[in-house]
């Protein structure tokens, strides 16, 4: 996961997009009846489905939360908190409805982060669906006129730069918590939380990262060795030297797929002389 920077403020929305938005969150907020609340918001879900392309342009059209390209697969627009319901009390809180159409609650997500799905081969169940889970239930938010501020959502926000910092990758592909539990238990456990319901060890990205894995100890396998011979002036392994660093930036950059993944592996190297220099993007 890497910080999304992002200004919701100065997006170029679509023409007329706030203004239609603005009307609509009105009726919403008139309507006291729960079901033809979530009526009304189930029959505009085109509003936020408009504003899907600006949104995935933003992290290069990858996933915000897994970093998984996506091209030519379904993609969501996630409520970050959910719009109808909330898993974690779902007989008392009817969902944060008045953020359903608010653009700053939405997140550009892969169907396996966002829709609850099984991961056959681990046999095991992620995604995130309603569940929105706090550090303190005596904080949740129930109505606009509630400060969401206060809430301590465990789920990390791509949108938030200190809460990204708090997942890091082993050499395996799995990702796993910064913190141990001991030294820090309301980050390790935030941590641990958003590996669970955003999938980010589904089988599918655990294999990614490997494949990435393997390319990069290659290059690595490649510099280190160029690098030896830089001295001695020889053109050609100055050239497969330079080649390799190439290769290596070019998987850390915020467009590349997994990209927090590669930074962690190619740390392990870092103190190593061919590397001597080499600047994370």
């Amino acid at each position: 996961m890497r910080y999304i920077k992002i200004n919701y403020k100065s997006l170029d929305l679509p023409d007329g997009w706030k203004a239609k938005v603005k009307k609509l969150q009105e009726s919403i907020s008139k309507e006291k009846d729960v079901e033809k609340r979530n009526k009304l918001i189930d029959d505009h879900d085109t509003y936020w489905k408009e504003i899907k392309p600006i949104l995935a342009k933003i992290f290069h059209y990858k996933c915000w939360y897994t970093e998984s390209p996506q091209m030519g697969t379904d993609v969501d627009v996630d409520h970050f908190r959910p719009k109808k319901e909330v898993f974690e009390c779902k007989e008392s809180h009817q969902g944060y409805w008045w953020l359903a159409f608010d653009i700053s609650n939405y997140r550009y997500s892969c169907i396996v982060a966002n829709r609850r799905r099984k991961d056959v081969e681990k046999k095991s169940t992620g995604g995130k669906g309603s569940y929105f889970p706090l550090w303190n239930e005596k904080t949740r938010a129930f109505t606009p006129r509630c400060n969401c501020n206060l809430e301590e959502p465990l789920l990390l926000d791509p949108c938030n730069p200190s809460d990204t910092r708090l997942i890091i990758f082993k050499e395996d592909g799995e990702a796993m918590a910064r913190y141990s539990i001991e030294s820090h238990p309301k980050s390790c456990l935030r941590a641990n939380k958003s590996i669970e319901l955003y999938s980010l060890n589904h089988s599918d990205f655990v294999r990614q990262r490997v494949s990435l894995r393997d390319q990069i100890i290659e290059l690595l396998d490649e510099a280190r060795d160029a690098f030896e011979f830089l001295e001695t002036g020889d053109a050609t392994h100055k050239s497969r030297y330079e080649s390799a660093i190439s290769k290596l930036y070019q998987k850390v950059t915020l467009d590349s797929p997994f990209s927090s993944f590669c930074i962690d592996l190619i740390k392990n190297y870092i103190h190593e002389d061919f590397l001597d220099g080499f600047r994370f993007i």
